[in-house]
């Protein structure tokens, strides 16, 4: 279901008694799950109305989650349980089958709100009856060819003008994340004041700015085996309130372009071709000329089986996520072959 959908659904009705919102657009996710809460309780924020549990937080599991919604409060007849780390539930037949009689009875007054950060498995038993019990709403990521028509629909919506060009470039240098697009536009929309049409010239300089580019710095950096910097850039990006999730997306996305690149680089083409050939932003094809020499194949593919190792770590919320990414850019900086000097930049006439 739509965000916009959603809101006018709940706004004409009240709130199904147990919501299962699951999927790994983060921000979609955090949306849906804000205006089940709100339109619940009235206030997202109170915790006189809202009981938040964390499966991943010791033994907490069914037991907690039912209690709280068994316990209204003296002073009103109404909550809401927010329940985090639902994708959990794969694992825990036992809470499973608790939650599940609990969606077909529930309690009179509460509503539970489960939260998967990915998509449960929809042929368990679990799954089926909560599709029947409970309202299901998935958030699949955005399609790539569909980011540049988000990042324009956005602008419009948060009273924002934006050329196409700078749409072009937000999207080189953000990809598909809705969560990363909405931040940029955030930053953007501040940069350079209400009302005001937004350019390539401001994406460049407020995403220098703001570091919403570091990803480059970052792939420098671990080019480089400098361990420090690259740790030092991605505290940046987590102060800038960026999620781990979205970081690793970002980073596998562009040693993603870097293979491409590579190919092309290898072919004999330059920064020119790059531009043409993977249809990005000439700001975008410079940079990826510019370190694409600094890796091998051999690199390039210990580096994605990184990736996947850390992708798997950080679906498990039981450890830090921080820790995680930290531990992957320890691994990728570690000794090992970087070969090649500078690529070859083309010029432009």
């Amino acid at each position: 279901m739509e965000i916009s959908a959603l809101q006018k659904a709940l706004e004409k009705d009240k709130p199904a008694p147990v919501w299962l919102i699951q999927g790994e657009e983060l921000w979609l996710v955090e949306q849906a799950v804000r205006l089940v809460v709100t339109a619940a309780v009235g206030r997202f924020d109170d915790p006189m109305l809202v009981t938040r549990v964390d499966l991943a937080e010791g033994k907490k599991g069914a037991r907690e989650v039912l209690a709280a919604c068994r316990s209204l409060g003296l002073f009103t007849s109404k909550v809401a349980v927010l329940v985090r780390g639902a994708e959990l539930l794969d694992k825990r037949a036992e809470d499973k089958e608790e939650l599940a009689k609990y969606a077909e009875n529930p309690a009179p007054g509460a509503t539970l709100v489960l939260k998967a950060s990915e998509k449960l498995d929809g042929r368990s038993s679990f799954m089926k009856r909560m599709t029947k019990a409970a309202k299901v709403l998935t958030y699949e990521p955005l399609k790539p060819w569909l980011a540049e028509k988000w990042v324009a629909d956005r602008a419009r919506q948060i009273g924002q003008r934006i050329d196409s060009d700078a749409v072009k470039l937000v999207v080189d240098l953000v990809g598909s994340s809705l969560m990363g697009l909405e931040q940029t536009l955030q930053q953007l929309s501040l940069y350079v004041g209400p009302g005001k049409a937004i350019g390539r010239a401001d994406v460049e300089n407020a995403l220098a700015a703001t570091r919403a580019h570091s990803i480059f710095e970052l792939v420098d950096a671990i080019a480089l085996k400098k361990a420090t910097q690259a740790i030092r850039v991605v505290d940046a990006m987590l102060e800038q309130r960026e999620y781990p999730p979205v970081i690793l997306g970002a980073i596998v996305r562009h040693f993603r372009q870097l293979v491409d690149a590579k190919a092309i680089f290898d072919a004999g083409g330059d920064a020119q071709a790059i531009e043409r050939q993977l249809k990005v932003h000439e700001f975008v094809a410079k940079k990826l000329a510019e370190q694409v020499g600094r890796f091998d194949h051999v690199t390039l593919r210990a580096a994605f089986e990184e990736f996947f190792r850390t992708e798997l770590e950080l679906k498990s919320t039981r450890v830090d996520p921080v820790l995680r990414l930290e531990g992957l850019l320890l691994r990728l900086c570690a000794p090992s072959p970087v070969v090649r000097p500078a690529a070859r930049m083309g010029r432009r006439a």
